[in-house]
């Protein structure tokens, strides 16, 4: 109920009331350990154009949601970063969690599919690589090669197709 009622107000142009409404939420226990209230508090202020109070928000959203929770909440705040906010501090939230988690080929995807939809295609080529690069499981590693193809086959040329079809024969090789 607080959700749509947050989402009537800010349809209706009153941040403060949608504000206050999160506010009052966020005070209630079950609310408060609710990724999904969470996740539509940071959109909320990413989409009104407050990114530091957002990112303030996302902090305080990690101390009070379960451990298990915060990839999800993080990997959603860095889309909204990139749909509402900056891509680049976007990109800063999405690094950090592929530092901590280097084999979670989820979050690399939704990380390569926003630098896609953006047009970076450079970025998202960098990104196939370094994935290549990351040591995961034999399965993922054939979505990663799948999509990087299909990747090429939109956006390169008739040379990274091959390149990928050449790295993808490589991998295959060197597991057999």
């Amino acid at each position: 109920i607080y959700l749509a009622m947050a989402t009537t107000y800010e349809q209706a142009g009153d941040i403060a009331g949608a504000e206050a409404v999160f506010t009052k939420a966020l005070k209630r226990p079950q609310y408060k350990k609710s990724k999904k209230v969470w996740m539509a508090y940071h959109q909320f202020k990413l989409r009104s154009g407050d990114a530091d109070v957002a990112k303030a928000q996302l902090a305080r959203s990690m101390q009070s949601l379960s451990r298990h929770k915060h990839v999800e909440v993080i990997s959603k705040y860095a889309m909204s970063e990139f749909d509402f906010g900056s891509p680049d501090r976007a990109r800063v939230v999405f690094e950090d969690l592929l530092t901590t988690y280097p084999k979670r080929t989820d979050l690399w995807h939704l990380y390569v599919d926003k630098e896609v939809k953006l047009g970076n295609i450079i970025q998202a080529r960098q990104l196939f690589e370094r994935m290549i690069a990351s040591k995961t499981k034999a399965q993922n590693m054939k979505t990663v090669f799948k999509k990087y193809l299909a990747f090429e086959i939109s956006h390169g040329t008739e040379e990274t197709q091959e390149l990928v079809k050449q790295k993808a024969r490589e991998y295959v090789s060197s597991i057999a």
